[in-house]
This record gives structure tokens, C-alpha cells and sequence, in this order.
């Protein structure tokens, strides 16, 4: 029975996967032989008869399961259950003695994201799968990646494009992937070049509103309606902008906390769940910078203005700009 275990950057993953399936000369099986099944709604008794069935008119059945290992994360992550050693947890621990049974025509996949050294399931899983870990790549490597993928879509791309798809996107190779597929169309063959990337990326547009929900929580009034009117010149007005601030607070709350408890900047983009070096790196500046007294004080300040504006006592812009003053008042 092959059985492989496949996990780190979930675009490499996928790519890993169809590897096997080309190996085995199963990359066009009938529907019927293909499984592929998400780890939240699997049972254990069903996957158990899916994957000893005969394949029908076909020499295999794929059998792709998809996050079986991060159910089983220990690592705790305050926005996630923490039954992870639960008893519930004991019939998947003895899923590789089942494996060793399943007929040679079923090939069973275990896909998942980045998994820590210590996860349960991952280590019984290795003694009897073929284990792949496919981490995603990092500075030059990852640089030399970008560039790879540009010319595989048949554009060729600037140091600076490549250095920006990086701050916004991180590692995420499948989102990098996916702009790269429409600023190569975007550039029609030519090279993509920095502007561009800031044109068409929807996570450089989000830096803009970073950008200004960065200046309104440092108080720099100037600057704050300097970027609120630039994003209001593109179609992004205050009922847009009070939501990203509400957000970025809260965020700022609970990494503000971590950090005084020692977390490492990759863990808190692991629990904040925030591919983006800019998106992180600035958050954690931010949380750095304020003390939680300072940081509920202006919570309060956004609190006030939601309250204004659904009283009907100011307009969404009006309430903005109030907020804007306000905050900047504590560093005049």
C-alpha cells in the first residue's frame, strides 16, 4: 500500500502530489477512484472502507486526505480549540497499523501546511509513508523562485518587482503564483516591473490602507488625511477605513500580549494567520511602540466614533475625522 506524507508550502504540496500521481502512471483516473476529503468531516471508519475498496476499471484509487496532521497540532494557538491530545484523537494515532492492510492499488495522500516537529499523528504516520516536507522558500531562494515562475508564464521581472511581490505576499506561493499568472497578462510578455506590482497586486492596495490606519493609530493627523483622501480618490471611503482601524487595534491587542510573553515574529504571524512580511513586520512595530494602557486608550477613542455615527451624531467622515484629531492630541 504506497502511502505518502506530504506537507509544507501548500502550493509545492499539490505540486508533490500530482508528482506521485504522474509516477505511478495514475494521473487520469475515472472520478470514481479519486478521493480527496477534508480532515474537519473525515471518519475514521469511513476513510478505513474508502481506502480498501478495489478500484474500479482503473489499476488505482487515490485516496487524498487534506490537514489530517494539523488537527493534531499541539502547539497552542489561542483562536483554536485546545482538545488536540483528546481521546477523540486516539483512533487516528492508530491509523498507520491500518495502513500496512490497505490493498497495493490504493495510493493515500496526507497533505498539510507547515506542521510542527512535534505533531503526534506526523510522527507514526513517517514510519510507514513516504514523508515529504516541502517548506517555503526564503530570501534568495525565494527570489529565485518568483523569478522561475515569471518565466515559466513567459515574462521576465525587475529586482524591485520581485522584492515587492515578496514584502506583500511573503512565501505564499500560491498567492505569488496567482499574481504573477495576472501581471504577466497584464504586461502582455513584457517585463513586470515595481509599478506594476503596485498596480495590480490587491495586498499592495491593502498596504495603502495600512499605511493609513498605521498614521491614524500613531496619531500624525497631517498624514492621516493626507492618505485618507488618497484612498478616498480611489473609491475607498470612511465606512471602509473604520472597520481596517477596529481590526488592526485588535490585532495590536493580542500581539501586544504575546510579545510580552516572549513569542517569536514567525509564531505571531503563525497565529494571526498573516502571510505578509509588510502586514506583520508592521504590526509588531506598532505593538512594540505603544503600552496597553496607550493601546486602550485609543480603542476607546474608535469606540467613541462608532458610537457617533450610529447615534447619527456625526457622518462616517465627520467621525473620522474627529478620530483623527483626537488621537493625534496625545502626542501634541
Amino acid at each position: 500500500m504506497p502511502s505518502f506524507v506530504i506537507h509544507g508550502d501548500k502550493l509545492l504540496v499539490d505540486n508533490a502530489v500530482k508528482d506521485c500521481l504522474a509516477e505511478y502512471d495514475a494521473t487520469e483516473l475515472l472520478e470514481s477512484n479519486i478521493h480527496c476529503l477534508s480532515a474537519s468531516r473525515l471518519d475514521f471508519n469511513e476513510l478505513l472502507h474508502i481506502c480498501n475498496s478495489i478500484p474500479f476499471m482503473d489499476k488505482y484509487r487515490a485516496v487524498i486526505i487534506d490537514g489530517l496532521c494539523t488537527l493534531m497540532e499541539t502547539n497552542s494557538n489561542p483562536r483554536e480549540p485546545k482538545n488536540r491530545n483528546s481521546k477523540t484523537n486516539v483512533p487516528w494515532l492508530s491509523l498507520p497499523e491500518h495502513l500496512l492492510q490497505i490493498p497495493d492499488s490504493t495510493l493515500v495522500f496526507f497533505k498539510d501546511g507547515v506542521l510542527n516537529r512535534n505533531n503526534s499523528l506526523l510522527g507514526t504516520l513517517m514510519k510507514v509513508s513516504r514523508t515529504t516536507h516541502l517548506p517555503p522558500p526564503n530570501g534568495i531562494n525565494l527570489s529565485r523562485w518568483i523569478k522561475t515562475s515569471a518565466a515559466d508564464k513567459g515574462a521576465g521581472i525587475s529586482p524591485g518587482a520581485i522584492k515587492s511581490l515578496s514584502i506583500l505576499l511573503g512565501n505564499d506561493l500560491r498567492s505569488i503564483d496567482h499574481e504573477l499568472e495576472k501581471l504577466s497578462l497584464y504586461t502582455n510578455g513584457g517585463p513586470i516591473q515595481e509599478p506594476d506590482v503596485q498596480e495590480m497586486v490587491s495586498q499592495a492596495q491593502e498596504a495603502n490602507i495600512f499605511q493609513a490606519v498605521d498614521a491614524i493609530i500613531a496619531g500624525r493627523a497631517q498624514a492621516s488625511l493626507n492618505f485618507i483622501n488618497n484612498l478616498k480618490a480611489h473609491g475607498r471611503d470612511s465606512t471602509y477605513i473604520i472597520p481596517r482601524l477596529t481590526g488592526q487595534l485588535r490585532r495590536l491587542t493580542l500581539v501586544h500580549s504575546l510579545l510580552r510573553s516572549g513569542t517569536s515574529q514567525a509564531e505571531i504571524s503563525r497565529i494571526l494567520d498573516i502571510s505578509s512580511q509588510y502586514a506583520i513586520q508592521k504590526t509588531v512595530e506598532q505593538a512594540s511602540q505603544y503600552s496597553s494602557d496607550d493601546i486602550k486608550w485609543k480603542y476607546e477613542q474608535l469606540l467613541q466614533c462608532d458610537l457617533n455615527i450610529k447615534l447619527g451624531k456625526l457622518s462616517a467622515d465627520q467621525a473620522l475625522e474627529t478620530l483623527v484629531f483626537n488621537l493625534s492630541k496625545l502626542y501634541s
